[in-house]
């Protein structure tokens, strides 16, 4: 009886020490993308992989689903697709298991829209229904969240026309600034959109004032190429001596 209760205890103190939550792990996440280490992702990756509860726990699942889509961004080539699909297939895993979790959608939508640039444009456009479909949930579901709006922004710049809307795209990325000030690669991306409409003007504007803002502390690394990227815009068009 003794023994019995001793490797009882021992479980529960495993588990209790094992165990993971969304609320101890999502700042590791924060962290990790901010300043884009990799050999961190790929721990947290295996350790949510790893974990029973995962699979159970929508918000883990989602986080996963995330892992895998951030790994995507910074991987080569060869490996974007592959990880793109995978955050795409978990967040729609995660959905099934609370339709009503708007961050899966943001996370479904956003894999789609990246995984588009590398299935060319026919299929890329069959795509599209589904990308529609996932933001504009997770733009219900997250009102105060920039990321769905910003994502919804570049689908109104960046598809082929019909589906090209300069106008839809100016009023998500201005609402997208309005929800988060400190992300700069909003800025820059709407400076592109003015550059891609004509208005040079405009797009010099935004590629300043990219320049003039602090990094952002939650995103070093985007903070850090944003600015690179308007500074070489503005070289570019003569516009920085």
């Amino acid at each position: 009886m003794k023994k019995i209760i001793v490797v009882f205890l021992f479980t529960v103190i495993f588990v209790s020490i094992f165990a993971i939550d969304y609320e101890t792990l999502y700042p590791q996440f924060a962290e990790i993308r901010s300043l884009q280490k990799k050999p961190d992702l790929v721990r947290l990756m295996s350790t949510l992989e790893n974990a029973p509860e995962t699979q159970e726990d929508v918000k883990l699942l989602t986080l996963l689903a995330d892992c895998y889509r951030e790994y995507a961004n910074w991987a080569t080539e060869i490996d974007k697709e592959q990880y793109y699909k995978k955050s795409r297939e978990t967040a729609e895993n995660a959905i099934k298991l609370d339709p009503n979790y708007g961050y899966a959608y943001y996370v479904a939508g956003a894999a789609i829209g990246q995984l588009a640039q590398y299935v060319g444009i026919i299929k890329s456009l069959f795509m599209l229904g589904d990308f529609d479909k996932y933001i504009d949930k997770a733009m219900e579901l997250l009102p105060d969240n920039h990321f769905p709006f910003y994502a919804k922004a570049l689908r109104y710049r960046d598809t082929p026309w019909p589906f090209k809307d300069f106008k839809k795209s100016e009023e998500l990325f201005m609402k997208s600034i309005n929800l988060d000030p400190s992300y700069l690669d909003t800025y820059y991306d709407l400076a592109i959109l003015y550059d891609m409409w004509g208005k040079e003007d405009l797009a010099t504007e935004y590629c300043q004032k990219v320049l003039e803002m602090p990094e952002d502390e939650d995103y070093v690394v985007i903070s850090k190429e944003a600015k690179e990227k308007a500074e070489a815009w503005l070289k570019e068009k003569g516009k920085l001596e």
